[in-house]
């Protein structure tokens, strides 16, 4: 029997919600080392034998319903899963999800939780319905706590903490290095971590410029671009195409990655562009200067929580634009570095706050 059910995006080699999982059960179980977890993932077995729990897979509903009926309580996180933007299928699952807990009798929490937008009208009386019936809910941002506002979620205890991921902490050597030098970047080269995904607005020459960038900061300041997929491999092909349009040499890390591995390798980058969110989150955990490419205004929201006001919106991208903030972003670097530090401090001690409001809710259980 289970102490606690994580559901989320899990078993699907996004980066993000892998590093999300890793967090939040390192941060319970050293608060608790006793909790016993089941994961509803994708990839059940992979899952199991990465994080040490016990999982089942998120479309097994007969399996999910007897894992609620023995479990104490749901943990629902964390990132930005409760929206229709994406699609509404993936949004009633996750409701269906928290409702089937709720009538199972357990006690339900939403765990640093990014919300919204929800955009259709029958799905945002839904969530709001279900919503209404958790009985806690910390987020990451505080627009996220406007959302909910406007929805008229009001009757559980909602608190602005912050994301998971910025208490994970790597302080051991892992194989990031080895990763590095098999992708082929040479012996003592800087480098800067690129993040892309596909994004259906982008502006249409988005490769071309994000070439032209590439290009850019490796003949003029001699950094290597080395492409790291936040979701594998999704994230490899658009980036195979950019290096497909670049003149100067760009590396691909072509595998996926645990979560350690991706820390390890950005670790020892000089900056980071990063498209999706985990990757700025990993650099702020990292205290590495970085300049966003904004396909979602949750990017922005993270950026201007953490000072760093270098964003780029993706669906209007040109290449003075963005040499002209990778300028910026190199000769404000050590200023940069050390409010990142400042705010690092702040947003580990709040995203903390998330295991001792589950545990609180877990001994009312």
């Amino acid at each position: 029997m289970s102490d606690i059910i994580i559901s989320g995006y899990h078993g699907f080699s996004n980066s993000g919600d892998e590093a999300l999982l890793w967090a939040i059960l390192d941060t319970l179980r050293k608060k608790k080392p006793d909790i016993a977890f089941t994961v509803l993932s994708k990839t059940p077995k992979e899952t199991a034998g990465e994080y040490s729990v016990k999982s089942i897979s998120r479309y097994n509903l007969f399996h999910i319903i007897r894992e609620m009926k023995q479990a104490k309580m749901l943990l629902f996180g964390g990132g930005s899963l409760l929206q229709d933007v994406t699609s509404s299928k993936s949004l009633l699952y996750y409701l269906g999800i928290i409702a089937l807990a709720q009538k199972c009798g357990i006690k339900t929490m939403l765990y640093a939780n990014g919300i919204g937008p929800l955009v259709n009208k029958k799905n945002r009386k839904i969530a709001a319905k279900i919503l209404n019936k958790v009985d806690i809910i910390t987020l990451r941002d505080d627009k996220s706590d406007e959302e909910l506002r406007a929805l008229s979620v009001t009757k559980p205890k909602i608190v602005i903490t912050a994301d998971p991921a910025f208490t994970i902490d790597m302080t051991e050597s892992l194989s990031g290095g080895y990763f590095i030098r098999r992708a082929g970047v040479p012996e003592n080269t800087p480098y800067a971590v690129i993040s892309v995904r596909h994004w259906k607005n982008s502006a249409p020459d988005f490769e071309e410029t994000m070439a032209s960038l590439c290009d850019y900061m490796a003949k003029t300041f001699g950094i290597s671009p080395l492409f790291v997929p936040m979701q594998y491999p999704h994230d490899s092909s658009i980036a195979k195409s950019i290096m497909g349009k670049m003149k100067e040499k760009a590396y691909l890390i072509d595998r996926n990655l645990s979560v350690p591995e991706v820390f390890s390798i950005l670790s020892g980058a000089s900056f980071i562009v990063g498209m999706r969110l985990h990757s700025l989150i990993y650099a702020t955990t990292l205290e590495i200067p970085a300049m966003a490419l904004v396909y979602d205004p949750k990017i922005t929201a993270f950026m201007e929580s953490v000072s760093q006001s270098l964003c780029l919106n993706v669906e209007t991208l040109t290449a003075t634009d963005a040499k002209a903030r990778l300028d910026m972003l190199i000769v404000e670097q050590e200023a940069r570095k050390q409010k990142l530090h400042e705010a690092k401090v702040v947003l580990r001690q709040k995203a903390e706050e998330n295991a001792s409001y589950a545990l609180s809710l877990l001994e009312e259980a």
